[in-house]
Protein backbone atom coordinates (compact mmCIF):
# COMPACT_ATOMS: atom_id res chain seq x y z
CA UNK A 1 0.00 0.00 0.00
CA UNK A 2 1.57 3.59 -0.77
CA UNK A 3 2.28 6.21 1.60
CA UNK A 4 -0.98 8.64 1.63
CA UNK A 5 1.59 11.35 0.57
CA UNK A 6 1.86 9.93 -2.86
CA UNK A 7 -1.91 9.60 -3.50
CA UNK A 8 -2.97 11.45 -6.30
CA UNK A 9 -4.51 14.37 -5.52
CA UNK A 10 -8.36 13.39 -6.57
CA UNK A 11 -7.91 9.29 -7.04
CA UNK A 12 -10.26 7.86 -5.38
CA UNK A 13 -9.74 5.18 -2.07
CA UNK A 14 -12.80 4.43 -1.53
CA UNK A 15 -13.38 0.30 -1.35
CA UNK A 16 -16.44 0.29 -3.98
CA UNK A 17 -14.47 2.11 -6.53
CA UNK A 18 -11.13 0.23 -5.87
CA UNK A 19 -12.83 -3.08 -6.05
CA UNK A 20 -14.38 -2.23 -8.99
CA UNK A 21 -11.06 -2.19 -10.89
CA UNK A 22 -9.94 -5.34 -9.18
CA UNK A 23 -10.98 -7.57 -12.24
CA UNK A 24 -10.91 -7.24 -15.58
CA UNK A 25 -13.14 -9.30 -17.92
CA UNK A 26 -11.71 -12.04 -17.93
CA UNK A 27 -12.30 -12.27 -14.23
CA UNK A 28 -9.06 -14.87 -14.06
CA UNK A 29 -6.88 -12.90 -11.49
CA UNK A 30 -7.75 -10.55 -8.46
CA UNK A 31 -5.52 -7.61 -8.05
CA UNK A 32 -6.84 -4.40 -5.89
CA UNK A 33 -5.50 -1.30 -6.74
CA UNK A 34 -4.61 1.52 -4.14
CA UNK A 35 -6.68 4.24 -5.90
CA UNK A 36 -8.28 4.65 -8.99
CA UNK A 37 -8.15 7.98 -10.71
CA UNK A 38 -11.24 8.99 -13.50
CA UNK A 39 -9.56 12.01 -15.59
CA UNK A 40 -11.59 13.99 -17.77
CA UNK A 41 -9.19 15.23 -19.97
CA UNK A 42 -5.99 14.68 -21.81
CA UNK A 43 -4.02 17.42 -19.71
CA UNK A 44 -5.60 16.25 -16.25
CA UNK A 45 -3.86 12.57 -17.72
CA UNK A 46 -0.43 14.62 -18.70
CA UNK A 47 -0.74 15.85 -14.74
CA UNK A 48 -1.54 12.70 -13.01
CA UNK A 49 1.42 11.08 -15.41
CA UNK A 50 3.60 13.58 -13.93
CA UNK A 51 2.77 12.99 -10.19
CA UNK A 52 3.05 9.48 -10.83
CA UNK A 53 6.61 10.13 -12.10
CA UNK A 54 7.64 12.54 -9.59
CA UNK A 55 6.29 10.38 -6.39
CA UNK A 56 7.03 6.64 -8.16
CA UNK A 57 4.13 5.46 -8.31
CA UNK A 58 3.33 2.89 -11.05
CA UNK A 59 -0.16 3.80 -12.77
CA UNK A 60 -1.75 0.63 -14.90
CA UNK A 61 -4.58 2.34 -18.19
CA UNK A 62 -7.60 1.02 -18.22
CA UNK A 63 -10.90 0.94 -20.58
CA UNK A 64 -13.60 -0.95 -20.58
CA UNK A 65 -11.14 -3.88 -18.62
CA UNK A 66 -11.93 -6.06 -21.58
CA UNK A 67 -8.31 -7.35 -21.40
CA UNK A 68 -8.46 -11.06 -20.01
CA UNK A 69 -5.04 -11.65 -18.31
CA UNK A 70 -4.67 -8.74 -15.65
CA UNK A 71 -3.34 -6.26 -18.30
CA UNK A 72 -5.32 -3.63 -16.69
CA UNK A 73 -4.83 -4.63 -13.17
CA UNK A 74 -2.24 -3.65 -10.70
CA UNK A 75 -2.10 -4.42 -6.88
CA UNK A 76 0.81 -1.54 -6.83
CA UNK A 77 -0.18 1.09 -8.02
CA UNK A 78 -2.90 3.11 -9.36
CA UNK A 79 -5.76 2.54 -11.72
CA UNK A 80 -6.17 5.17 -14.40
CA UNK A 81 -10.38 4.84 -15.57
CA UNK A 82 -9.99 6.30 -19.26
CA UNK A 83 -13.79 6.36 -19.52
CA UNK A 84 -14.24 9.94 -18.41
CA UNK A 85 -12.31 11.06 -21.89
CA UNK A 86 -15.42 10.21 -23.91
CA UNK A 87 -15.85 13.29 -26.88
CA UNK A 88 -16.30 12.44 -30.40
CA UNK A 89 -15.82 15.09 -33.14
CA UNK A 90 -15.91 15.67 -36.90
CA UNK A 91 -12.02 15.47 -37.91
CA UNK A 92 -12.84 16.21 -41.86
CA UNK A 93 -13.24 14.16 -44.89
CA UNK A 94 -13.09 10.58 -44.45
CA UNK A 95 -11.99 11.19 -40.34
CA UNK A 96 -13.14 10.83 -37.19
CA UNK A 97 -12.00 12.02 -33.34
CA UNK A 98 -12.39 10.35 -30.60
CA UNK A 99 -10.93 10.14 -27.08
CA UNK A 100 -9.66 7.10 -26.11
CA UNK A 101 -12.29 6.14 -23.33
CA UNK A 102 -14.90 6.50 -26.19
CA UNK A 103 -16.47 3.54 -27.04
CA UNK A 104 -16.70 2.41 -30.23
CA UNK A 105 -20.46 1.83 -29.99
CA UNK A 106 -21.09 5.44 -29.10
CA UNK A 107 -19.25 6.31 -32.11
CA UNK A 108 -21.69 4.20 -34.73
CA UNK A 109 -24.32 6.13 -32.96
CA UNK A 110 -22.49 9.34 -33.39
CA UNK A 111 -22.20 8.26 -37.39
CA UNK A 112 -25.87 7.43 -37.62
CA UNK A 113 -27.19 8.90 -40.72
CA UNK A 114 -23.89 9.95 -42.03
CA UNK A 115 -23.83 6.71 -44.09
CA UNK A 116 -20.14 6.51 -42.83
CA UNK A 117 -18.36 3.92 -40.31
CA UNK A 118 -14.71 3.33 -39.18
CA UNK A 119 -13.05 0.34 -41.45
CA UNK A 120 -13.28 -1.79 -38.78
CA UNK A 121 -15.39 -2.30 -35.71
CA UNK A 122 -15.01 -4.65 -33.02
CA UNK A 123 -17.18 -7.26 -31.80
CA UNK A 124 -18.42 -5.63 -28.83
CA UNK A 125 -19.31 -1.88 -28.56
CA UNK A 126 -18.35 -0.86 -25.17
CA UNK A 127 -14.97 -1.56 -25.88
CA UNK A 128 -12.93 1.67 -25.87
CA UNK A 129 -10.95 3.27 -28.49
CA UNK A 130 -7.44 3.56 -26.68
CA UNK A 131 -8.07 -0.11 -25.04
CA UNK A 132 -8.19 -1.67 -28.70
CA UNK A 133 -5.68 0.88 -30.30
CA UNK A 134 -3.46 -0.71 -27.96
CA UNK A 135 -4.14 -4.12 -28.44
CA UNK A 136 -4.66 -4.48 -32.38
CA UNK A 137 -8.49 -4.40 -32.92
CA UNK A 138 -10.33 -7.13 -35.27
CA UNK A 139 -13.83 -7.46 -36.28
CA UNK A 140 -15.97 -8.59 -39.60
CA UNK A 141 -14.58 -6.91 -42.28
CA UNK A 142 -10.73 -7.31 -40.96
CA UNK A 143 -10.75 -9.86 -44.52
CA UNK A 144 -10.58 -6.56 -46.25
CA UNK A 145 -9.64 -3.67 -43.59
CA UNK A 146 -6.81 -5.81 -41.42
CA UNK A 147 -6.81 -4.38 -38.01
CA UNK A 148 -7.92 -1.18 -36.18
CA UNK A 149 -4.25 -0.29 -35.79
CA UNK A 150 -3.94 0.17 -39.33
CA UNK A 151 -7.19 2.38 -39.93
CA UNK A 152 -5.76 5.37 -37.70
CA UNK A 153 -4.38 8.67 -39.17
CA UNK A 154 -2.31 10.29 -36.05
CA UNK A 155 -3.45 9.84 -32.26
CA UNK A 156 -2.67 12.19 -29.27
CA UNK A 157 -0.60 10.27 -26.63
CA UNK A 158 0.42 10.94 -23.39
CA UNK A 159 4.11 9.48 -22.75
CA UNK A 160 6.07 8.32 -19.43
CA UNK A 161 7.26 11.53 -18.66
CA UNK A 162 3.71 13.57 -18.97
CA UNK A 163 4.02 15.39 -22.31
CA UNK A 164 1.45 15.00 -24.27
CA UNK A 165 2.23 14.62 -28.37
CA UNK A 166 0.63 13.99 -31.56
CA UNK A 167 2.00 11.65 -33.61
CA UNK A 168 1.29 9.59 -36.87
CA UNK A 169 3.25 7.80 -40.18
CA UNK A 170 5.29 11.05 -40.68
CA UNK A 171 5.41 12.91 -37.25
CA UNK A 172 7.09 11.58 -34.49
CA UNK A 173 6.60 7.95 -36.14
CA UNK A 174 8.51 6.08 -33.52
CA UNK A 175 6.10 6.76 -30.94
CA UNK A 176 2.92 6.21 -33.20
CA UNK A 177 4.92 3.00 -34.08
CA UNK A 178 5.17 1.85 -30.11
CA UNK A 179 1.77 2.96 -29.13
CA UNK A 180 -0.37 1.16 -31.25
CA UNK A 181 -0.43 -2.45 -29.93
CA UNK A 182 1.60 -1.61 -27.59
CA UNK A 183 -0.06 -2.93 -24.64
CA UNK A 184 -0.11 0.65 -22.88
CA UNK A 185 3.27 0.29 -22.46
CA UNK A 186 4.82 3.42 -24.39
CA UNK A 187 2.24 5.83 -23.58
CA UNK A 188 -1.34 6.71 -23.19
CA UNK A 189 -3.88 7.02 -26.13
CA UNK A 190 -5.78 9.92 -25.44
CA UNK A 191 -7.12 11.05 -28.67
CA UNK A 192 -7.42 9.26 -31.98
CA UNK A 193 -8.17 10.19 -35.74
CA UNK A 194 -10.04 7.22 -37.54
CA UNK A 195 -10.77 6.44 -40.78
CA UNK A 196 -13.94 6.00 -41.87
CA UNK A 197 -15.68 4.13 -44.65
CA UNK A 198 -19.05 4.72 -46.75
CA UNK A 199 -21.40 2.41 -46.35
CA UNK A 200 -24.40 0.90 -47.31
CA UNK A 201 -28.19 2.09 -46.31
CA UNK A 202 -28.88 -1.62 -45.16
CA UNK A 203 -27.07 -5.15 -43.79
CA UNK A 204 -28.14 -8.16 -44.54
CA UNK A 205 -26.28 -11.59 -43.30
CA UNK A 206 -26.89 -15.28 -44.06
CA UNK A 207 -26.56 -17.93 -41.70
CA UNK A 208 -24.73 -20.64 -43.87
CA UNK A 209 -24.22 -24.13 -42.32
CA UNK A 210 -21.45 -27.19 -43.48
CA UNK A 211 -20.66 -30.44 -42.63
CA UNK A 212 -18.24 -30.61 -45.41
CA UNK A 213 -15.07 -29.03 -43.66
CA UNK A 214 -13.29 -28.98 -47.23
CA UNK A 215 -15.90 -28.12 -49.22
CA UNK A 216 -15.75 -24.60 -46.57
CA UNK A 217 -12.52 -24.17 -46.90
CA UNK A 218 -12.86 -23.87 -50.65
CA UNK A 219 -15.74 -21.75 -50.23
CA UNK A 220 -14.31 -19.56 -47.71
CA UNK A 221 -10.73 -19.19 -50.24
CA UNK A 222 -12.63 -18.24 -52.92
CA UNK A 223 -15.11 -15.74 -50.85
CA UNK A 224 -12.15 -14.24 -49.63
CA UNK A 225 -10.49 -13.93 -52.81
CA UNK A 226 -13.48 -12.97 -55.11
CA UNK A 227 -14.20 -9.88 -52.29
CA UNK A 228 -17.55 -11.37 -52.50
CA UNK A 229 -18.93 -10.31 -48.88
CA UNK A 230 -18.70 -7.36 -47.05
CA UNK A 231 -18.61 -8.92 -43.29
CA UNK A 232 -17.13 -12.44 -42.64
CA UNK A 233 -17.30 -14.33 -39.05
CA UNK A 234 -17.44 -18.27 -38.62
CA UNK A 235 -17.87 -20.56 -35.77
CA UNK A 236 -16.49 -24.42 -35.66
CA UNK A 237 -18.86 -26.40 -33.62
CA UNK A 238 -16.74 -29.28 -33.23
CA UNK A 239 -19.49 -31.22 -31.41
CA UNK A 240 -21.85 -30.96 -33.69
CA UNK A 241 -19.58 -31.64 -37.02
CA UNK A 242 -20.99 -28.36 -38.43
CA UNK A 243 -19.35 -25.23 -39.25
CA UNK A 244 -21.29 -21.83 -39.76
CA UNK A 245 -19.97 -19.14 -41.88
CA UNK A 246 -22.13 -15.61 -41.04
CA UNK A 247 -21.97 -13.59 -44.50
CA UNK A 248 -23.05 -10.19 -45.09
CA UNK A 249 -23.00 -7.37 -46.93
CA UNK A 250 -24.22 -4.20 -47.06
CA UNK A 251 -26.69 -2.57 -49.61
CA UNK A 252 -28.83 0.07 -51.09
CA UNK A 253 -30.98 -1.58 -53.59
CA UNK A 254 -32.84 -5.02 -53.30
CA UNK A 255 -29.66 -7.75 -53.52
CA UNK A 256 -30.44 -10.72 -55.59
CA UNK A 257 -30.27 -13.51 -52.36
CA UNK A 258 -29.47 -16.21 -55.45
CA UNK A 259 -26.65 -14.08 -57.07
CA UNK A 260 -24.81 -13.53 -53.47
CA UNK A 261 -25.15 -17.46 -52.81
CA UNK A 262 -24.24 -19.04 -56.21
CA UNK A 263 -21.69 -21.43 -56.59
CA UNK A 264 -21.26 -21.88 -52.35
CA UNK A 265 -21.57 -25.20 -51.11
CA UNK A 266 -23.53 -24.71 -47.63
CA UNK A 267 -25.86 -27.23 -46.48
CA UNK A 268 -28.56 -25.06 -45.56
CA UNK A 269 -28.70 -21.27 -45.35
CA UNK A 270 -29.97 -21.41 -41.71
CA UNK A 271 -31.29 -17.80 -41.53
CA UNK A 272 -31.23 -14.37 -43.35
CA UNK A 273 -31.08 -11.34 -41.41
CA UNK A 274 -31.69 -7.65 -42.26
CA UNK A 275 -31.52 -4.52 -40.64
CA UNK A 276 -31.02 -0.98 -40.77
CA UNK A 277 -28.53 -1.05 -38.24
CA UNK A 278 -25.47 -1.48 -40.40
CA UNK A 279 -22.56 -0.68 -37.39
CA UNK A 280 -24.51 -2.68 -34.72
CA UNK A 281 -25.38 -5.61 -36.48
CA UNK A 282 -21.71 -6.98 -36.76
CA UNK A 283 -21.66 -6.59 -33.02
CA UNK A 284 -22.74 -8.82 -30.00
CA UNK A 285 -25.48 -7.30 -27.42
CA UNK A 286 -24.45 -5.70 -24.61
CA UNK A 287 -26.09 -8.27 -22.13
CA UNK A 288 -23.99 -11.13 -24.10
CA UNK A 289 -21.35 -11.09 -21.79
CA UNK A 290 -21.37 -10.84 -17.82
CA UNK A 291 -19.22 -9.62 -15.75
CA UNK A 292 -19.72 -12.73 -13.27
CA UNK A 293 -18.05 -15.67 -15.24
CA UNK A 294 -14.63 -16.28 -15.80
CA UNK A 295 -13.60 -15.99 -19.57
CA UNK A 296 -10.38 -18.29 -20.02
CA UNK A 297 -9.77 -17.07 -23.47
CA UNK A 298 -6.63 -16.99 -26.22
CA UNK A 299 -6.83 -15.73 -29.36
CA UNK A 300 -3.88 -16.49 -32.05
CA UNK A 301 -3.16 -15.40 -35.89
CA UNK A 302 -2.33 -18.18 -38.35
CA UNK A 303 -1.02 -18.80 -41.54
CA UNK A 304 -3.41 -18.77 -43.95
CA UNK A 305 -2.37 -22.29 -45.07
CA UNK A 306 -3.09 -23.83 -42.10
CA UNK A 307 -7.02 -23.45 -42.70
CA UNK A 308 -7.50 -26.77 -42.99
CA UNK A 309 -5.87 -27.62 -39.78
CA UNK A 310 -7.72 -25.35 -37.86
CA UNK A 311 -10.88 -26.80 -38.61
CA UNK A 312 -9.65 -30.33 -37.79
CA UNK A 313 -8.36 -29.01 -34.61
CA UNK A 314 -6.05 -32.25 -33.77
CA UNK A 315 -4.80 -30.03 -30.68
CA UNK A 316 -8.54 -29.72 -28.93
CA UNK A 317 -9.08 -32.21 -26.40
CA UNK A 318 -13.48 -32.20 -26.62
CA UNK A 319 -13.78 -32.81 -22.55
CA UNK A 320 -12.14 -29.70 -21.79
CA UNK A 321 -13.37 -27.37 -23.20
CA UNK A 322 -17.28 -26.19 -22.44
CA UNK A 323 -19.94 -27.33 -25.29
CA UNK A 324 -21.94 -24.89 -26.81
CA UNK A 325 -23.20 -22.19 -25.81
CA UNK A 326 -20.37 -21.85 -22.78
CA UNK A 327 -17.75 -21.78 -25.77
CA UNK A 328 -17.67 -20.42 -28.88
CA UNK A 329 -14.28 -21.32 -31.31
CA UNK A 330 -13.61 -19.52 -34.56
CA UNK A 331 -12.06 -17.59 -36.81
CA UNK A 332 -11.71 -14.53 -38.49
CA UNK A 333 -10.24 -14.25 -42.18
CA UNK A 334 -7.67 -11.47 -42.26
CA UNK A 335 -5.82 -9.71 -45.46
CA UNK A 336 -5.50 -6.98 -47.86
CA UNK A 337 -4.91 -4.21 -45.83
CA UNK A 338 -1.40 -3.56 -45.20
CA UNK A 339 -1.13 -3.24 -41.15
CA UNK A 340 1.89 -1.17 -40.51
CA UNK A 341 2.12 -1.26 -36.49
CA UNK A 342 5.02 -2.58 -35.75
CA UNK A 343 4.02 -4.19 -32.59
CA UNK A 344 0.93 -5.63 -33.73
CA UNK A 345 2.73 -9.70 -34.13
CA UNK A 346 1.24 -11.27 -36.76
CA UNK A 347 2.79 -14.17 -39.21
CA UNK A 348 4.12 -13.28 -42.68
CA UNK A 349 1.75 -13.36 -45.78
CA UNK A 350 -1.08 -11.80 -47.47
CA UNK A 351 -3.59 -12.71 -45.82
CA UNK A 352 -3.75 -14.86 -42.49
CA UNK A 353 -6.39 -16.06 -39.86
CA UNK A 354 -7.57 -15.41 -36.59
CA UNK A 355 -8.46 -17.92 -34.12
CA UNK A 356 -10.02 -18.04 -31.13
CA UNK A 357 -10.93 -20.33 -28.12
CA UNK A 358 -13.10 -18.63 -25.83
CA UNK A 359 -14.79 -19.95 -22.85
CA UNK A 360 -17.07 -19.38 -20.19
CA UNK A 361 -17.50 -20.63 -16.89
CA UNK A 362 -19.59 -19.42 -14.51
CA UNK A 363 -18.76 -18.26 -11.08
CA UNK A 364 -19.13 -21.65 -9.48
CA UNK A 365 -16.06 -23.00 -11.32
CA UNK A 366 -12.97 -21.21 -11.20
CA UNK A 367 -10.94 -24.25 -10.99
CA UNK A 368 -11.84 -25.31 -13.96
CA UNK A 369 -11.57 -22.31 -15.79
CA UNK A 370 -8.12 -22.26 -14.38
CA UNK A 371 -6.99 -25.89 -15.66
CA UNK A 372 -8.73 -24.64 -19.02
CA UNK A 373 -6.41 -21.81 -19.08
CA UNK A 374 -3.43 -24.01 -18.50
CA UNK A 375 -4.69 -26.42 -21.02
CA UNK A 376 -4.78 -23.39 -23.60
CA UNK A 377 -0.63 -23.10 -22.86
CA UNK A 378 -0.39 -26.06 -24.72
CA UNK A 379 -2.20 -25.30 -27.58
CA UNK A 380 -0.42 -21.56 -27.76
CA UNK A 381 2.85 -24.06 -27.99
CA UNK A 382 1.41 -25.99 -31.14
CA UNK A 383 0.17 -22.98 -32.88
CA UNK A 384 3.05 -21.25 -32.43
CA UNK A 385 4.78 -24.19 -33.93
CA UNK A 386 2.43 -23.77 -36.88
CA UNK A 387 4.08 -20.56 -37.59
CA UNK A 388 1.28 -18.84 -35.34
CA UNK A 389 1.38 -15.46 -33.39
CA UNK A 390 -0.91 -14.88 -29.87
CA UNK A 391 -3.13 -11.85 -29.94
CA UNK A 392 -2.40 -10.10 -26.68
CA UNK A 393 -5.68 -9.23 -25.62
CA UNK A 394 -5.45 -12.61 -22.66
CA UNK A 395 -3.00 -13.86 -20.60
CA UNK A 396 -0.14 -15.95 -22.68
CA UNK A 397 2.32 -16.87 -19.14
CA UNK A 398 5.34 -16.36 -21.49
CA UNK A 399 8.67 -16.09 -19.92
CA UNK A 400 11.76 -14.21 -21.88
CA UNK A 401 12.40 -17.14 -24.11
CA UNK A 402 8.84 -17.46 -25.30
CA UNK A 403 8.76 -13.32 -25.76
CA UNK A 404 12.02 -13.14 -27.75
CA UNK A 405 9.92 -15.59 -29.88
CA UNK A 406 7.00 -13.81 -30.10
CA UNK A 407 8.64 -10.48 -30.49
CA UNK A 408 11.41 -11.45 -33.06
CA UNK A 409 13.55 -8.50 -33.48
CA UNK A 410 10.67 -5.91 -32.55
CA UNK A 411 11.77 -7.11 -28.90
CA UNK A 412 15.21 -5.14 -28.82
CA UNK A 413 13.14 -1.86 -30.25
CA UNK A 414 9.95 -2.35 -28.06
CA UNK A 415 12.74 -2.19 -24.84
CA UNK A 416 14.17 0.96 -26.59
CA UNK A 417 10.63 2.72 -27.04
CA UNK A 418 10.11 1.20 -23.17
CA UNK A 419 13.40 4.13 -22.52
CA UNK A 420 12.52 6.59 -24.59
CA UNK A 421 9.17 7.39 -24.05
CA UNK A 422 8.30 5.42 -20.45
CA UNK A 423 12.15 5.94 -18.63
CA UNK A 424 10.66 5.41 -15.31
CA UNK A 425 8.17 2.32 -15.87
CA UNK A 426 5.60 4.80 -14.83
CA UNK A 427 3.16 2.33 -17.03
CA UNK A 428 2.35 -0.78 -14.95
CA UNK A 429 3.69 -3.50 -17.48
CA UNK A 430 1.92 -6.55 -16.09
CA UNK A 431 3.71 -9.59 -17.35
CA UNK A 432 4.65 -7.61 -20.38
CA UNK A 433 8.83 -7.64 -21.27
CA UNK A 434 9.09 -4.22 -21.87
CA UNK A 435 9.05 -3.54 -17.95
CA UNK A 436 12.99 -5.25 -17.63
CA UNK A 437 14.48 -2.77 -20.13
Amino acid sequence: MMNEDHLLVGASRDPADREACAYDFGRMTRRVPDAVARPRSAERVASLVRRALRDGVQLAIRGAGHSQGGQTLTDCGIVLDMRSLDQIRPAGQGLMRAQGGVGWGAIVDTLRGTRQLPCVLPDFGALTVGGTLSVGGLGTTSHRYGAQVGQVEQLEVVTGTGERVRCSATRNAGLFDAVRSGQGQFGIITEAWIRLRKTGGRFRQYELHYRDFERFASDLEHIVEADRFDHLRVEIRRDEDLIVLLAGFEYDDEPDDAGMLHGLGHDENAYTRDTASVGHAGMYPPWSFRRVHYYPWRDWFLPWETLRTLLAQPWLDPDAVPRRPWCWIGLYPMGREVIDAPLFMRPPGQRIISYSILAVMSEAHHAQAAELAYRLEDVDRTLVGLGGKSYLSGSVGYGPARWAEHYGEMLERGMRWKREFDPKHVFHGAGMPFADS
